[in-house]
């Protein structure tokens, strides 16, 4: 795989345009993995012969509708401009192909340029793009799973490029395809979504193992959704009824995303507005606390020439969720650490307050803990 390390790091990097999942392309050196090839014998027993491949070869495994699609380049080291054979994991797709159809559905391959960084990026985008086509032709095929593509376009207002599917095969009953939804971030703050690389992504995908319109479906997020509403594996999406057909289910994934990013918004203002509050009536007292996330405020209080630390951290379910407070000894500590003390569970809170209010009660437990708190940091020395 070194001859073709430029290009393969200019995928790796970039992907390359056309595909839902063309980020977490895989490709190896052909040398890098093993081809299990049968063979039938003389006497009519099976044996099974193991290749290791050369370095000019490159397994391609492209994320398709759910599937993984598999594509072989072989390239030709002496003739570097020359360009690559080509074989599928798709024998149905690899068997209707001709030299006319690749010359105008590959345009890249007429004008091969192995010196070019992105020539291979094209390659599987064009490529791609063909399959994309050989998939829709056969979707004419099964009226069911088309009326749910069709539906997807026009109910979510979106283009073909935002649905792949991938439309059962020869002998095989189950069916897929992958649907980007359109969850908008822009309301988000971007604190909340810089510390992630990539685009934001959110993509449905939905599984059909028979012709009869029953569908199973499964989320995936790009980390900067998840830094949002939470990881995929977490998110329990809504059960599918009986008789719900594909739309209306996705309206209500989409809804349930929708109010994921509300809160989180309403939570990161509300976390702002409450420790302006705190800053507004405490400033003197206030050592440090998150400017960015504003998940946190330490302050240092003294009461009858007792000081200690307060300290508040605002979870990112906040206001629903209520404020931790723990109080922490300056004088005495444990084997370990200072002596603290959690008032979580003796603080009042209601999410409707305002932060005024929550901070009114916030002030009101600690000074009410402090007498006691004294007492067992002292018993603690």
């Amino acid at each position: 795989m070194e001859r073709f390390s430029r290009q393969v790091e200019y995928i790796k990097i970039n992907g390359f345009p056309g595909g839902l999942c063309s980020d977490i392309v895989e490709i190896i050196g052909a040398r890098e993995s093993l081809t299990v090839k049968s063979y039938r014998l003389d006497n009519g027993d099976n044996c099974e012969k193991t290749d290791n491949g050369t370095d000019d070869e490159l397994l391609i495994k492209i994320p398709f509708a759910g599937t993984t699609l598999s594509l072989h380049l072989l390239f030709y080291p002496e003739e570097p401009w020359i360009p690559p054979d080509l074989s599928f994991s798709d024998t149905q797709f690899a068997s209707r192909i001709t030299t006319k159809d690749l010359e105008e559905q590959v345009p890249s391959l007429n004008s091969w340029n192995c010196n070019e960084d992105d020539i291979i990026a094209q390659l599987l985008h064009q490529l791609l793009q063909y399959y994309k086509q050989h998939q829709l032709e056969k979707l004419e095929e099964n009226y069911v799973l088309q009326i749910q593509y069709q539906s997807l376009l026009k109910g979510l207002k979106i283009g073909e490029n935002d649905i792949e599917i991938s439309v059962s095969r020869e002998g095989q009953r189950e069916s897929s395809l992958m649907v980007r939804l359109p969850l908008s971030l822009q309301d988000v703050p971007p604190v909340l979504v810089d510390a992630n690389p990539g685009t934001p992504t959110t993509l449905l995908e939905v599984t059909f193992p028979g012709n009869d319109g029953v569908f199973v479906a499964r989320l995936h997020l790009s980390p900067r959704v998840e830094a949002v509403v939470g990881g995929a594996s977490t998110l329990a999406l809504p059960s599918v009824p009986p008789g719900t057909c594909l739309m209306e289910y996705v309206e209500m994934v989409l809804k349930l995303l929708e109010e994921r990013v509300r809160k989180a918004v309403m939570s990161f203002e509300t976390r702002k507005q409450f420790v302006a509050e705190v800053l507004c009536q405490f400033g003197c007292a206030v050592i440090e606390y998150d400017a960015e996330r504003f998940n946190k405020i330490v302050l240092l209080f003294e009461v009858k020439d007792f000081h200690f630390l307060a300290i508040l951290t605002l979870g990112p379910h906040f206001p629903l969720q209520g404020i931790r407070v723990v109080l922490q000894s300056l004088y005495h500590s444990g084997p370990r650490e200072p002596y603290s003390c959690d008032l979580s569970d003796h603080l009042k809170h209601n999410a409707q307050w305002r932060p005024e209010e929550m901070v009114k009660h916030m002030r009101e437990a600690v000074l009410s803990a402090v007498p006691s708190f004294q007492t067992s940091s002292v018993r603690m020395a």
